[in-house]
């Protein structure tokens, strides 16, 4: 206990250490080139590469969220935006001095299911359509519980991706209703059963404690029906309040967020 109070404090997250605050300067663009170049051939043939591809808008705000979103109903912009990134990604083959090898591919967001499956094939494809695959590649991606279909399990499997996540965070009504994050228990079993009958071999959950009005017991049920699904991994984190970064956070208080103990 000593060992988990010493060392429970808010600190930013390892993959994105060190933070923007901290970085003395940008690079130049001739820096930039230099350094995607020497990366790529210093890894491509012998690792593969690896591609984070972020999609950022949702439908709604979760207050909770500290992640780079757009908030929009308008589906108009996946055209343009998916068009956007596959011209960034030939001006990265430009630089590169063979064909990449692909090893990993994560879509992140935002909500990646935000997408249409069609536009989400159309910017995998384009993608793909000038790399090798690794013959152990991994491709995964983030999903929302309640706008996620069939049409997007289906399309996103057929073009290799075999990890889900899922933004559960807590199946309580009560924090639920805090945060703007609507998922019901049923509707994240359908899902989840919907992607097994699909081939996924890796269903996962994101957790968060220290929501506004968890207490150990709604967070001790919300576990008890994770369980009940039985996902292959979760990961489970704590939320970070700060208002005056996240302007969604104000609608609640420290007051309303659990005690340390």
């Amino acid at each position: 206990m000593n060992l988990i109070s010493k060392y429970n404090i808010p600190v930013p997250r390892y993959t994105s250490y060190p933070t923007v605050p901290f970085w003395d300067k940008s690079p130049t663009l001739d820096e930039w080139k230099h350094l995607v170049k020497d990366t790529f051939s210093a890894t491509n043939k012998t690792d593969g590469i690896s591609l984070y591809i972020h999609l950022p808008f949702c439908e709604s705000l979760c207050t909770y969220c500290a992640c780079n979103t757009r908030i929009t109903v308008n589906h108009k912009v996946e055209d343009p935006y998916i068009s956007t990134v596959l011209k960034e990604w030939d001006l990265y083959l430009e630089l590169f001095n063979e064909k990449p090898l692909i090893r990993e591919i994560h879509l992140g967001g935002g909500t990646p299911t935000f997408f249409t499956a069609e536009n989400l094939k159309k910017l995998i494809e384009g993608i793909l359509s000038k790399c090798d695959i690794a013959p152990n590649a991994e491709f995964s991606f983030e999903a929302h519980p309640a706008n996620t279909t069939i049409g997007h399990l289906i399309t996103l499997y057929q073009l290799g991706f075999k990890r889900i996540s899922f933004g559960i965070q807590d199946f309580d009504d009560k924090v639920q209703d805090a945060i703007n994050r609507y998922q019901t228990f049923e509707e994240v079993k359908s899902i989840v059963d919907q992607c097994r009958a699909v081939g996924y071999t890796s269903v996962n959950f994101d957790l968060v404690y220290g929501l506004p009005f968890q207490t150990y017991a709604s967070m001790k049920d919300t576990v008890e029906k994770v369980i009940t699904l039985k996902p292959d991994r979760i990961a489970f984190y704590s939320y970070a309040h700060v208002p005056w970064i996240k302007p969604g956070q104000r609608k609640f208080t420290e007051k309303d967020l659990p005690v340390d103990d």
